[in-house]
């Protein structure tokens, strides 16, 4: 047995040795298997922010339709990029376009949907 098995199998049973510290593959006291415990999820997308008194947010309406005015003008132009890329030339603003795109669609669901 090699020295990194042997200390593997001493750790083992120093950690089964702890007090009241039962491992999550070990039966517990009435025999059956215990699971470790779920921890509550802290990301921000599964807490949607609420206001603090209880109403919705007011929507600007003239961001959203600037914004959206913003997509629909840039995404009219991805068809001629993407065809020019069929043909073997990459136009070099194409890329920029697509991340001004990803950009304003996130603010815009931001501004909807808080």
């Amino acid at each position: 047995m090699g020295w990194a098995q042997v200390r593997c199998v001493a750790l083992l049973i120093a950690l089964m040795q702890l007090p009241g510290a039962t491992p999550p593959w070990t039966p517990g006291p009435g025999g059956t298997q215990s699971s470790p415990p779920i921890a509550p999820s802290r990301f921000p997308v599964d807490e949607p922010r609420q206001s603090q008194q209880g109403q919705k947010p007011k929507i600007d309406a003239a961001e959203v339709k600037r914004l959206a005015d913003e997509i629909a003008k840039l995404a009219q132009q991805i068809p001629a990029g993407v065809e020019e890329a069929d043909k073997g030339v990459l136009p070099k603003d194409l890329n920029e376009r697509l991340k001004r795109i990803e950009k304003l669609s996130k603010q815009l669901r931001r501004d909807l949907y808080l």
